[in-house]
């Protein structure tokens, strides 16, 4: 019983405390990984580019910022709770690459 309990404890330390995924989609594909946006690994795919490491200290305009200077502009990017406002997201596309 106390090794079930052991497991059971050891099991949930073990999950990553950068559970909560960020989201940003490009207006044209990406294929690029493994690239810092301001201070977050990301990686992008076919439906879009999602983070890849501890989101905790992010700030949501700075990464959005970050992800745009790599992939060019995005349609939409999701932070910690919702999806920026489209005023933020047009500040956000002012350093998408050209």
């Amino acid at each position: 019983m106390r090794f079930v309990l052991f497991a059971a404890a050891a099991a949930a330390l073990a999950t990553p405390a950068f559970a909560e995924s960020w989201t940003a989609v490009p207006a044209q594909p990406s294929h690029a990984t493994g690239f810092v946006g301001s201070n977050i690994i990301w990686d992008c795919n076919d439906a879009g580019c999602h983070s890849t490491s501890d989101t905790s200290s992010g700030d949501e305009l700075s990464e959005c910022r970050g992800v745009a200077r790599q992939v060019g502009q995005l349609t939409s990017f999701t932070g910690r709770k919702e999806a920026l406002s489209a005023e933020r997201l047009a500040r956000c596309n002012q350093a998408a690459r050209k």
